[in-house]
């Protein structure tokens, strides 16, 4: 077929009986096909019999296709011997006795042929081959289609009618009509639009055998009123129509926000690529020639309905997870403010201050530090003493949350058997040994720890897996407070020490999370702990014209490379005048 370059629209005609003799050959090839395949069934079941009787059921329909195509006003294809007409289709009774015309001898073989597929279909359903009873379903529906050729074709079958019954053809066509079809898996809502009458109703009818609720339209505008009046999953749509054609129907479909879910398949007897690739070009979701088999439209048709279904379950699934995200953020939400809530208040007194700043990170995650009075009355000098501490537990999320609370409410309110709280390694030793990682779910935690004695002006100290805490002290020096101990809950065994130092008047103690440091920095380095404590000494021994805090977050935002720190960002501050 020669290509065509119509860029408005339009497309070429068929010649007239074409698509007759078209219809004709698929059917032949359904006949053919059908009874070969299912041949080759019997054989592997061990059923020379029906293998025997699918032969002859190829023997008959080969010998149709000459009389069929020159009935129809086509020539047999050159070089194709032509077949001899069976024995037993001159001998069928509803043949008649003299086969003179064609029409005789294609009712004639016809006739033999379905009563020999039905005698067949008898003897696979009665012993059990339900599978070559269902194929045989499929060679009388070929058989009924040609039937129903015939007898759309204009005009009075050529030569003598006799023996030609049309009661018992018109019965014979209702009785195969009947005959049940593969159920589709997942029935749908087809449009068939087509021009053709004939095409409408035998696609009809096959899809709805299916268990499909089918409608059809003739032409595009139609099928446009019928899109946008009723919920259809697959349009199949032919090329050539008057008005509105294919190409058109395909472009409102796809520019209708409405209509955009409709799965549309092209059959078409034109077979140039440039109209195909037109029509893929226009959301088609595959085109097939007129001459193609029905079980490849019905594996088109199950494929769009499969790819709908996943659609709206995916459609489905995405509204149920954005609900849950929205919930869970809300609740993370929640989550962060309640954990801000159980931080301590601030204290301003005229010999001891602190601060500290706290920055979820966009998941709850696992920080947590607070301060608190151990025995005397106040914290007046010589009155008691003062507990600090810092917990990082490892991973985010609702779970590392809920761990830290358990373990800043257990050191707020001193129930942790064993423990002494005064002594900072008692308190790690206690908490390693009671919260092993396998037994929290693989959770662990890094911990520093430390008691502030105010009259001695002498804190003592112990940390576990945790950065060292920084003294900053009044001439612009610093010392960093580490006793090295391994991160708490990964080995039983493991030992802390305590450790000392002296806290002279206009010293300040820093003690923080591996948040504030660890992250990307805009010139594509790790931002470390090296330059953070630089910063630190530098803004924390400089004037005071804000809080120091504050001036080293800033610092460290400004540094970093994304919107955000990829961790909790917890700081402690404890200033000693």
């Amino acid at each position: 077929m020669p290509r065509s370059n119509n860029r408005e629209g339009r497309v070429p005609e068929v010649k007239k009986g074409a698509a007759a003799r078209l219809a004709a050959r698929i059917q032949l090839n359904h006949l053919v096909g059908y009874a070969e395949m299912m041949g080759e069934d019997a054989l592997q079941a061990e059923r020379e019999d029906l293998a025997s009787l699918f032969a002859t059921v190829v023997e008959f329909a080969l010998a149709l296709k000459a009389p069929l195509l020159a009935r129809l006003g086509g020539e047999v294809d050159s070089g194709e011997p032509e077949a001899e007409v069976p024995e037993a289709a001159r001998e069928a009774p509803l043949g008649g006795p003299d086969l003179v015309t064609l029409d005789h001898q294609i009712y004639g073989i016809l006739y033999a042929l379905i009563a020999l597929v039905q005698d067949t279909k008898g003897k696979a359903t009665a012993s059990g081959h339900k599978e070559l009873a269902v194929d045989a379903d499929r060679i009388i529906e070929a058989g009924n289609s040609i039937l129903e050729l015939m007898a759309a074709e204009e005009g009075t079958p050529q030569g003598s009618a006799e023996g030609y019954d049309e009661a018992g053809a018109s019965a014979l066509r209702a009785d195969l009509s009947s005959a049940d079809a593969p159920a589709a898996p997942r029935p749908g809502r087809i449009l068939i639009v087509d021009d053709n009458l004939f095409n409408r109703e035998l696609l009809s009818r096959h899809l709805e055998r299916q268990g499909h609720m089918v409608r059809a339209a003739g032409d595009g505008l139609a099928a446009l009123d019928l899109l946008r009046a009723e919920n259809f999953d697959v349009a199949i749509i032919d090329v050539m129509m008057p008005g509105m054609n294919g190409y058109q129907l395909l472009e409102r479909i796809k520019a209708e926000e409405e209509l955009k879910g409709v799965h549309a398949i092209v059959i078409s007897a034109l077979e140039d690529t440039q109209i195909i690739a037109r029509c893929i070009q226009l959301g088609a979701e595959d085109y097939l020639p007129r001459e193609f088999e029905p079980v490849i439209l019905k594996a088109r048709i199950e494929s769009c309905l499969e790819k709908k279904r996943m659609k709206e379950e995916q459609e489905l699934f995405m509204a149920a997870l954005i609900e849950a995200q929205e919930k869970l953020s809300a609740e993370l939400r929640e989550g962060a403010a309640y954990v801000r809530g159980l931080l301590p208040g601030r204290l301003a007194f005229s010999e001891l201050a602190t601060d500290w700043e706290f920055i979820p990170s966009a998941s709850l995650g696992g920080d947590v530090f607070g301060y608190h009075v151990l025995g005397g009355d106040g914290l007046g000098v010589g009155a008691g003493k003062l507990a600090l501490y810092l917990i990082d537990v490892s991973g985010h999320g609702i779970e590392a949350a809920l761990f830290s609370v358990t373990l800043m409410n257990m050191l707020k309110t001193q129930v942790l058997p064993g423990a002494d709280f005064t002594d900072p390694a008692s308190v790690l030793e206690r908490l390693n040994a009671s919260f092993r990682m396998e037994e929290q779910n693989n959770l662990y935690f890094t911990a520093w720890y430390g008691i502030w004695d105010h009259g001695s002006r002498r804190l003592t100290y112990a940390s576990a897996g945790s950065p060292p805490a920084v003294l900053v002290l009044p001439d612009g020096s610093f010392e960093e407070l580490s006793t090295g101990g391994t991160i708490v809950g990964m080995d039983p065994a493991s030992r802390y020490d305590s450790s000392t130092a002296e806290l002279p008047r206009g010293s300040g103690l820093y003690v923080f999370s591996d948040g504030v440091y660890e992250f990307r920095a805009r010139d594509g380095s790790i931002y470390g702990i090296e330059r953070f404590e630089r910063v630190l000494v530098e803004i924390a021994s400089g004037p005071r014209e804000s809080p120091v805090l504050e001036r080293l977050l800033e610092r460290a935002k400004a540094e970093c490379a994304g919107k955000r720190f990829p961790d909790d960002v917890s700081l402690l501050e404890v200033r000693l005048d």
